[in-house]
């Protein structure tokens, strides 16, 4: 559990707190639904309020769209109550009525009192633009209420009045997308602070950035408190103590008042779900947030190895990706491509199993001309060719973020490829393939590629027993080189073990188990472990065989 700090600032966001006038405002325009759920236009509506404390009846109200004037029935509207005027109400084969989504979808309004506990009125001329409009109410020849919006909004997002007695309207913020019957969603309380928005990405070192914004949208100063981070593997939003992640402390808020958290998180697995919350107020809808996050161990899918510069019977690039997690995934909608361009992987679904391979082409009956035995390969669409000298490899996954990528700046010809470590803690080494055409399909050998200024070597245990079945372990970093010599001698000068010899630089780990070349347990005693790499440098070190 960690606490993090808070940064304070005096933005107010657009969510202006007006003071409330004591004007008696009969039916008010209360909410619309003008970019109605998917493409049903059937779905719009308009919900009225009644503000006064006497029952009202729509008898002498005119409703004006813009400029369109358009009869109302002559129902009551009960005192603090809601009526909708929906363009439809009940569904046929065609479309969707109102009661089939904001009700049980009986075909009976008002038989389910806790859906459907307010009255709605079908008024089938009612006509709404998604980009903007103007709903006028007039009583006779007065007008009574206003309601103006000026944007698309989301689809499925109703707009709704900040207050009964003025004109500013909101994207309703429930995750319902709208509240017909209910008190809208923007509607200040007392006592609010509310979770704006929560952001996530993928860091360095397999942390989770992490991005929240807190806002005093209530009426009143709120005291200090602390933002609490849990997983929810269930999503059902609720965490005890063995859950919690962290704990973000903040100050006393005065109204308008905006908070930043911005820090990093080490999060278990591949994509843990987080709940996001805050201490109880007046208004709990916006107090609670529920996300997907990147662990330690994301991506679950990599780029594993690559040939950019395919020779002789060889035509065709490639490019191998590893589903390293425990779960399938589709790849439909993840990317890949150079440093200039990105190209999509598939154009449907295509589920890669965990712990499993794909290689990526632009021609697979090339591909397969050269190798027998691949056991999952895909055609791309669109190829974003690879240069042979330097380039940059990119992969984008579906939350549209570049999760893994890998420069190069040269490649090796005769048709080797570039492959990363499959080795635990080597996830981010790069090298050149055993053999040439590397492994597509398969786990990678590899050599990994050479990264320090002079020959490194480190050897455990040392001495080391081979009749108690001990292994040494000899682990190197070397410069570069076009041969790479590693020996073990006698102290006669004589060579008894050859461990590499007469391949490019690079860096890894050797096994030796005290045998010579011919298969002989070499006796107790102390030999010489001498490394070269040609024109970079020399290594010796003694090494002990034990009893």
């Amino acid at each position: 559990m960690v606490k993090r700090g808070w940064k304070s600032s005096p933005i107010i966001l657009g969510l202006v707190l007006l003071m409330m006038i004591s004007v008696r405002a009969e039916l008010v325009i209360n909410e619309v639904m003008s970019n109605e759920p998917g493409s049903s236009t059937t779905l719009e509506w308009i919900e009225l309020y009644n503000n006064s404390t006497v029952s009202i009846s729509l008898g002498f109200h005119t409703l004006i769209i813009d400029g369109v004037p358009m009869s109302l029935p002559d129902n009551g509207v009960r005192a603090q109550e809601y009526l909708i005027l929906c363009r439809k109400l009940y569904a046929d084969a065609g479309s969707p009525g109102f009661e089939s989504v904001w009700g049980d979808s009986t075909g009976i309004w008002g038989d389910n009192t806790e859906l459907e506990f307010y009255d709605v009125v079908e008024v089938d001329s009612i006509r709404l633009t998604n980009t903007g409009g103007e709903i006028k109410l007039n009583r006779l020849l007065t007008q009574v209420s206003r309601f103006v919006w000026q944007e698309s909004g989301s689809d499925g997002v109703s707009w709704e009045r900040y207050l009964p007695t003025d004109t500013v309207v909101y994207s309703c913020l429930d995750p319902k997308g709208s509240t017909p019957g209910e008190e809208n969603s923007v509607t200040p309380k007392d006592n609010d602070l509310a979770l704006v928005e929560v952001n996530v990405y993928p860091a360095e070192e397999g942390q989770c950035g992490f991005e929240a914004m807190l806002v005093n949208v209530g009426l009143l100063s709120q005291p200090a408190g602390n933002l609490r981070v849990s997983y929810d593997p269930e999503r059902d939003s609720v965490a005890d103590s063995t859950d919690l992640i962290a704990i973000f402390d903040f100050p006393a808020t005065e109204p308008g008042d905006t908070l930043i958290a911005d820090t990093y998180l080490d999060l278990d697995g591949y994509s843990p779900e987080l709940l996001i919350e805050l201490p109880e107020d007046d208004k709990m809808l916006n107090n609670k947030k529920i996300i997907t996050g990147f662990g330690r161990l994301y991506p679950p899918i990599i780029l594993s190895e690559f040939i950019a510069d395919p020779q002789g019977s060889l035509e065709v690039e490639w490019v191998e990706l590893k589903n390293r997690s425990d779960f399938d995934l589709d790849l439909h909608y993840w990317y890949l491509g150079d440093e200039i361009k990105l190209q999509p992987i598939v154009g449907s679904e295509y589920i890669l199993p965990a712990g499993d391979y794909v290689v990526l082409t632009k021609d697979t009956s090339l591909l397969m001309s050269y190798y027998d035995d691949i056991p999952r390969y895909l055609q791309m669409s669109s190829w974003a060719a690879l240069n042979n000298d330097t380039d940059f490899i990119r992969l984008r996954d579906n939350y549209e973020f570049v999760i893994d990528s890998f420069w190069y700046v040269h490649t090796f010809g005769g048709n080797y490829s570039w492959g990363r470590s499959e080795d635990p803690g080597m996830r981010n080494s790069w090298g050149r393939s055993v053999d040439s055409g590397g492994t597509p399909g398969y786990a990678n050998e590899i050599y990994l590629q050479a990264s320090s200024s002079s020959i490194e070597v480190t050897v455990s245990p040392n001495p080391f027993s081979p009749t108690e079945d001990e292994m040494m372990l000899i682990d190197f970093s070397v410069p570069a080189g076009d041969n790479l010599t590693a020996k073990i001698y006698d102290t006669e000068g004589r060579v008894v073990k050859t461990l590499v010899d007469g391949v490019p630089a690079y860096d890894g780990r050797i096994e030796w188990n005290g045998y010579s070349d011919g298969g002989r347990r070499l006796p107790i005693g102390i030999y010489i472990l001498y490394f070269e790499v040609s024109e970079a440098g020399q290594y010796k070190q003694t090494v002990v065989i034990a009893p």
